[in-house]
Formats: C-alpha cells, sequence, structure tokens
C-alpha cells in the first residue's frame, strides 16, 4: 500500500498536479530543462493539459513502463492527449498494437529489418547518400534538413516499401504536419492542419492500396505485408492504412531528427566533429551517444490493469502515462553530466529505440543509414558550420523532437556523380 492509495482520482490528481506542455514552443535543451526539474522535485506528475496525463522523467520509471506493454499498459493511443492525432483508421500498426496480434506483426516485419537484410542496403545507401551531397557540395552551402536529413532517410524507407520514390517530398510535407503539427499552432490550429494533411494521405492511399493489391509481389515490405496473415487473415484495407502511416512517419521523420540535431551540434562544436572519426572504432559507440542525446521519440501508455505503481504513486485505470524518452535518456544518475555529448561514456543501454515488446524495429536500419551519413559526410565536407547568412536553428517539439533550418557552410567540392 502507497501513500496515495486512499485518494480519489482528482485529490491524486491534485496532489501530484505540475502542468507540462508536449508542445511548448520552446527550445529542446530548455524543455529538458524543465524535465530535469522535474525529475528533482517532482519525478512522477499530473498534467491538466489538454485530455490531462501523468508524465514521467526518470529513467527507471520509463523504461519499466515501456517494459509493462500488454501486461498492465495498452499503447493506444500512444498521444497524452488520449487523441488519434495521426489520423489512423484504428491503431499505428505495430506500435499501438498489443498481445497476440502485435506478436504475430513483429514476426512478420522482424526479418525484413534484421542486422544481415538491412546490411545488404550498404552499397545502394551509400550511392544515395552521395547523389544527395553532390546536389549541395559544389555551392559550399546547403539547407541540410532540406537537402539532406529528410531526403537521405525518406529514399530509404520509399525503397524499402517499394513506394514512388517521386512522392517523396509529399510524404516529407504530411509527416511534418502530423508529427509536429503548426510552428506556434495552438491545439486547434495543429488539429485542423493534421486534418487536412490527413485528408491528402487518406486519399493518396485510396489510390495506391488496390493497385499494390493487384500489382506482381517484389522483395519489399509492401508486398509482404500484403500477403501477411495476422490472427488468420489477411489484412484489410484500414489495417494497412495504418500500418503505412507508421512507416511513413516512423521511417521519415526519426533519423532525419537524429541527423539534423547531430549536426547543428558539430557545426557549432567542430572538435566533436574531429574526435568522432579520430579511429574507425570510434564512430560506432559515438552514434549510441549521438542517439542519446537526441531521442526524438515521445510514447504515451493507457494503464489497464485496476492500478499501476510507479515510483510510489499508484495510478488507477484509464489513466494515461506520457514518457518523453529523451528525459530518461538525461538521467544524471546513469548519464553523468547528461546534457553533454561524451563519445567515451562507460555503457549504459539508451531508450532512444524504446525497451520491451515495442522496441523499434527498424533500430538496425537506423543504424546502417547514421553510420553511412555520417561516413560520407565527413569524407566529403571535413569541415562546416553554420552559415550567419541565413536563419539559425530553430528546434520543434510535439510527438517527434526536431529541428530545422540547420544552414550549413563549407569548402566547395566537385560532384562525384
Amino acid at each position: 500500500m502507497t501513500d496515495t492509495d486512499q485518494l480519489s482520482l482528482e485529490e491524486l490528481r491534485a496532489a501530484y498536479r505540475q502542468d507540462y506542455d508536449p508542445y511548448a514552443a520552446s527550445t529542446i535543451s530548455e524543455h529538458l530543462g524543465e524535465l530535469a526539474e522535474r525529475r528533482e522535485k517532482l519525478p512522477v506528475s499530473y498534467s491538466a493539459r489538454g485530455n490531462g496525463c501523468w508524465v514521467l522523467t526518470d529513467y527507471d520509471d520509463i523504461s519499466a513502463l515501456l517494459r509493462r506493454n500488454n501486461r498492465g499498459v495498452v499503447s493506444f493511443p500512444n498521444e497524452p492527449d488520449g487523441v488519434n492525432a495521426v489520423g489512423t483508421r484504428d491503431a499505428q500498426i505495430p506500435i499501438e498494437v498489443d498481445g497476440l496480434a502485435h506478436r504475430q506483426y513483429r514476426q512478420v516485419l522482424d526479418p525484413i529489418f534484421a542486422p544481415k537484410r538491412v546490411a545488404q542496403l550498404a552499397d545502394e545507401l551509400t550511392v544515395q547518400a552521395n547523389k544527395l551531397i553532390d546536389e549541395f557540395i559544389e555551392a559550399g552551402t546547403c539547407d541540410f534538413v532540406d537537402g539532406f536529413a529528410l531526403p537521405f532517410p525518406g529514399a530509404t524507407v520509399m525503397a524499402i516499401m517499394g513506394w514512388p520514390m517521386e512522392d517523396l517530398h509529399r510524404m516529407n510535407g504530411w509527416v511534418d504536419v502530423l508529427a509536429h503539427g503548426v510552428p506556434g499552432g495552438t491545439l486547434e490550429e495543429n488539429a485542423q492542419a493534421r486534418g487536412v494533411a490527413h485528408g491528402e494521405f487518406t486519399a493518396y492511399m485510396a489510390e495506391k492500396i488496390p493497385q499494390w493489391r493487384a500489382a506482381p509481389r517484389r522483395e519489399d515490405v509492401t508486398s509482404v505485408i500484403l500477403d501477411a496473415e495476422i490472427e488468420g487473415k489477411k489484412l484489410t484495407d484500414d489495417q494497412l492504412f495504418d500500418f503505412f502511416v507508421l512507416m511513413m512517419i516512423a521511417g521519415l521523420d526519426t533519423v532525419q531528427s537524429v541527423l539534423a540535431q547531430s549536426m547543428a551540434y558539430f557545426a557549432r562544436n567542430p572538435e566533436q566533429w574531429d574526435r568522432m572519426f579520430e579511429k574507425p572504432e570510434t564512430l560506432a559507440p559515438a552514434i549510441e551517444e549521438l542517439l542519446r542525446w537526441t531521442t526524438p521519440p515521445v510514447p504515451t501508455r493507457t494503464v489497464t490493469d485496476e492500478s499501476l505503481e510507479i515510483h510510489g504513486v499508484r495510478i488507477p485505470r484509464g489513466e494515461r502515462i506520457h514518457a518523453p524518452l529523451s528525459a530518461g535518456n538525461r538521467d544524471p544518475k546513469y548519464y553523468p553530466d547528461p546534457d553533454e555529448i561524451k563519445f567515451d561514456r562507460a555503457p549504459k543501454p539508451h531508450l532512444a529505440f524504446g525497451v520491451g515488446p515495442h522496441r523499434c524495429v527498424g533500430l538496425h536500419l537506423a543504424r546502417v543509414e547514421l553510420k553511412i551519413a555520417f561516413t560520407e559526410l565527413r569524407r566529403r565536407m571535413p569541415q562546416f558550420d553554420l552559415d550567419p547568412a541565413k536563419p539559425a536553428p530553430h528546434e520543434h517539439l510535439g510527438l517527434a523532437w526536431g529541428i530545422d533550418d540547420v544552414h550549413l557552410r563549407f569548402a566547395p567540392g566537385e560532384r562525384e556523380f
């Protein structure tokens, strides 16, 4: 029994209330500073903003919550206000699906994204990275987000899915709005913008899904999922739509956020850019540290047991619990000086890809993409800084954290293709 057992739900909420805005118009650093202060003073708190949710800040609490999927909590809806922000028909597949169906989805998807399978993409990804660099290398300046961070993982996902490459720009636009809303937008403005993006994506998939069903099968994820059977049945059009929503958002947004945040950091800290490439064996742990430091996802879970005890607080059934992964990755009890990037940290598994049953299915692909991207950027842009003639970097929060306006300046080079 805890001290909270005798409180009504309203009393419990009031006792732990400290409102929190996951969409605040602040920098990531400011946001993490607020979460760090909460970790010290009120590691588990209740926010009445929007539809209300509980907020976690501690590595152990966040890790424990994510490991409880289908054992006291469920994944849908994966949004702090408890709404379907990205417009799925039911739930994003597979990250908002639990139980037997989730296990069967993972049995289908895990082999496609296994290390040996994604390693086969390395040569093609290297070519794609250099073709993108070719587009700006002669100019000596670039908008890194639009010129590389968005199209590089986007091209990878479009190829793996078997989707038309010419539709990448539209996909990126939809992802940006669905994941982040509009800059400085109110709840109503964000909802309206997401509604427009959702409508356009819905129309797109209504046209494409019948075409893909009728087309010959290929060695891509879309072909595999079209023929998959979950709980004895092939996926309906609605289920395919919900799966494709996740592939679009997770595949196009997460890696670009890590790349863009990292390059903005290196532009301000060139000695770290050099340090990452001091030895061949330095790169892999450096990428893990960058993943820890840039972590974009912010999942939410809903309590299905009668109650769930977290940090001495017994949270009752039906309550939503919001778990910013980056807060756990900045917990000083595991990461001394957590706001600093240290490539020689003692190993401690970070939460960038989540943990437990819903650990990111694309984590091996993400690591390959990042290794190739940083390697080729280093080879062709050994030195760079922020372009003083362009807007300064601007960070955004929301369902995934990221950064825009990363304008880089460097010595011009020659095209290779």
